[in-house]
């Protein structure tokens, strides 16, 4: 079978027609309980209609599934490393850069993944300052949409560099399981389709029932063990390395990375790599 990382090619083409099934049936049952409420009793209406938004809310849902599990397996076919979470669901939205950030419950990191660039610089920068629409999409556990000044006002120190490279708007919506939130999924200068819609959290909501095939959601999320998800380890594996190397707590190592990428002024992962390739020691 074809595989790219731990994705599996024909599993994934698998829950995507099944996600497929299930956007449909939603459909229907949408298209039901709308006709019902343009035929039935004035007191009736609001049932009907309601019962109509949660069935579209549903289709959207299974919809952005499926292209997220698509997305994942035209990844696969195409690339000789890892599928990348963060890239599906860039594809999937549109958005030019997008990042992944998983928290524990107290607020330490569990691993991060971002699109090359201008995602990972914005997503390096968050993590330094330890505020961000990320932070804020997790703690309100409601997204978060700030554009121009109000980035700078919304975090203060984190604002600044960010308008610096040229990030106009952020919106960031919180990743849910059953028992809390995992973290959030950030778009920076989204496109402007996705303000004032569901396409985003849709993608959120996608990522977290995809991750609820990888490891079982009914945990509480700190009990969750996010090592084997594709892409978001290698920070953390390198982390491994530097709290050995140093005597020192995957905290401490973890910020010994970013210091050393924000001196040679380059991305964390690059760092991270060459601390798994043993070609530095911190």
């Amino acid at each position: 079978m074809a595989r790219s990382g731990r994705w599996d090619l024909n599993l994934l083409l698998t829950r995507a027609a099944a996600e497929d099934v299930r956007a449909d049936s939603a459909a229907a049952r949408a298209a039901e309980a709308e006709l019902r409420a343009m035929r039935c009793a004035p007191e009736m209406h609001d049932i009907h209609a309601s019962a109509a938004r949660v069935h579209r809310r549903n289709e959207e849902l299974h919809r952005a599934t499926a292209r997220l599990h698509r997305s994942l397996a035209r990844q696969v076919t195409t690339q000789a490393v890892g599928a990348s979470v963060v890239t599906a669901i860039a594809e999937a939205t549109e958005a030019p850069d997008v990042s992944l950030l998983l928290l524990t419950s107290d607020g330490a990191t569990a691993g991060s993944q971002a699109t090359d660039g201008l995602g990972e610089t914005a997503q390096d920068l968050e993590l330094v300052h330890g505020e961000g629409p990320s932070r804020s999409a997790w703690s309100s556990q409601q997204p978060v949409l700030n554009e121009g000044d109000e980035i700078a006002h919304h975090w203060p120190h984190l604002g600044p560099p960010l308008r610096g490279l040229g990030i106009s708007r952020v919106l960031a919506v919180p990743v849910r399981v059953p028992h809390g939130v995992l973290g959030a999924l950030t778009l920076y200068n989204p496109p402007a389709r996705m303000l004032g819609s569901n396409a985003l959290q849709g993608a959120a909501d996608a990522f977290a029932l995809l991750l609820a095939r990888t490891v079982d959601v009914g945990q509480a999320p700190d009990s969750i063990d996010l090592s084997d998800i594709d892409g978001v380890s290698r920070l953390h594996r390198a982390a491994g390395v530097v709290a050995v190397d140093s005597d020192c707590t995957i905290d401490d190592a973890l910020a010994l990375i970013r210091a050393r990428s924000f001196v040679e002024d380059c991305a964390t992962s690059t760092i991270a790599a060459r601390v798994l390739s043993g070609d530095l020691r911190l």
